[in-house]
């Protein structure tokens, strides 16, 4: 849809930006607004830096000290979806990008606007050059995270956003973007809304684990040896059974997982939850349709639902899986990932999702949902997923390696367990959430009480 604004020269802002994009109408009302408010350059209430310009990626490895990039700011916190580190010297070597409790992290290419508050359960951190790194002075670093993962914040954001090539966020401009300073009491309370926030973020992820535990010790096999070897040998009898080359498929560690399941009695993933290949063309929906529409990313958290905001079937431009309320979805690009989610959502709307999806629907008479989606996301099954990926750039793993997992039928004896641990980790995961956006209400309301009285 065309926007237009009409900007007089005198009227332009000092650093002579000409880009018609940096003076959307929506943009000019907020610095209308913010003329009725108190507000301060974010690098007067803040220190503004950024993270490692080094090349580093070869040191990356599954132990040592988390170094963070863009993709693991999530959901207003740092998501441990995805988690690479480098070695303790290496760390130490970067003592300018150091990364404390309470910094405010700032995506500024790539995953531009993206927010994540730093907490104390993640030990040390360091990071590259594409996060912004924003430790608050003047102002709890609580308060400033939500502002700039508000939509006031994301306009400023998007406003001083540059580039040709490749877009960004430069740290002076950052630095210049206006801070509305609030009240006593908003301010107390968004930070103490984000710090309820940060307690039923950390129940949620701690009650998954724990549900992730019973599931393991349902089977027995808690104490089951999940280590790669470097080094082993196999019959080329067992590549012609597997139909594979690839010395990973072959793993050990695998091999030990899949024999344990199956000398248990068991019944496969299939068998519980067949697969289901419905296709939604968005080319054949009618114009007014609208869809939820969920990205690979979205079952991070285990939890589908109508907290993604729906959207025209004409704005979408591939065809998706579509699947509905109590189906579990799992992506099969790396698996190790744990994108892996149940669907709960609850309106009449068209559910789709990427392409990636494998779609298991629970037949009712056998392992619930919930169950389900934590026997998929425990070690042992992740650890086949793991070793049965092909493919170099996009590692994905077969749907027939997946439904032919067996599932011990002492699981199902134990998943009315397991599912109350789901509902009480899905329950303080929208507690989360509601805390949330409770806290950036507060923020944008400052706002719209400035605009109403222009």
């Amino acid at each position: 849809m065309a926007a237009w604004s009409a900007v007089r020269v005198s009227e332009m802002t000092p650093d002579l930006r000409w880009d018609a994009e940096h003076y959307r109408p929506e943009y000019l009302r907020q610095a209308k607004a913010f003329a009725k408010l108190r507000t301060m350059p974010l690098g007067k209430v803040a220190t503004v830096s950024d993270g490692n310009h080094l090349s580093i990626a070869e040191e990356f490895s599954s132990e040592g000290v988390r170094y963070l990039r863009g993709k693991d700011l999530s959901d207003f916190f740092i998501s441990d979806a995805d988690p690479v580190y480098i070695p303790e010297t290496s760390y130490a070597a970067l003592a300018r990008s150091h990364i404390f409790p309470r910094d405010v992290l700032v995506g500024i290419v790539g995953t531009i606007g993206s927010v994540g508050l730093v907490t104390e359960r993640h030990g040390k951190l360091t990071g590259n050059c594409k996060l912004a790194i924003v430790r608050a002075s003047s102002l709890p670093a609580e308060y400033l995270a939500v502002y700039l993962a508000s939509r006031v914040g994301q306009y400023e954001i998007a406003r001083r956003t540059r580039g040709a090539v490749q877009m960004g966020l430069i740290l002076p401009d950052l630095k210049e973007l206006p801070v509305v300073i609030p009240d006593r009491a908003v301010l107390d309370r968004v930070v103490s809304l984000v710090v309820n926030a940060q307690k039923e973020k950390k129940q949620a992820s701690e009650t998954i684990k724990a549900a992730e535990v019973r599931v393991m010790k349902a089977m027995g096999l808690e104490r089951l040896d999940l280590e790669p070897q470097k080094v082993y040998a196999r019959r080329y009898s067992d590549l012609e059974l597997g139909n594979r080359f690839g010395a990973e498929y072959y793993m050990p560690c695998k091999l030990r997982v899949f024999e344990a399941l199956a000398k248990q009695p068991h019944r496969t993933v299939s068998e519980h939850a067949p697969s289901i290949r419905e296709i939604w063309d968005p080319t054949r929906a009618t114009s007014a349709e609208r869809v939820r529409n969920f990205d690979v990313t979205d079952a991070l958290e285990p939890l589908l639902d109508d907290s993604i905001t729906p959207q025209s079937a004409s704005d979408i431009g591939s065809s998706k899986k579509r699947f509905q309320a109590g189906d579990v979805v799992i992506s099969r690009l790396r698996s190790y990932l744990k994108q892996i989610a149940v669907v709960r959502t609850t309106d009449t709307l068209t559910t789709v999702g990427s392409s990636e999806f494998i779609v298991l629907r629970p037949t009712g008479n056998g392992l619930s949902a919930e169950a389900l989606a934590v026997f998929l996301r425990c070690p042992l099954v992740q650890t086949v997923l793991k070793w049965s990926q092909d493919g170099s750039n996009h590692p994905r793993f077969a749907e027939e390696d997946l439904l032919a997992l067996p599932v011990p039928d002492s699981l199902v004896r134990a998943q009315k367990d397991i599912e109350a641990l789901v509902h009480n980790a899905i329950d303080a995961r929208r507690q989360a959430v509601s805390l949330l956006q409770r806290a950036t209400k507060s923020v944008e309301e400052m706002i719209s009480v400035a605009t109403l009285h222009e």
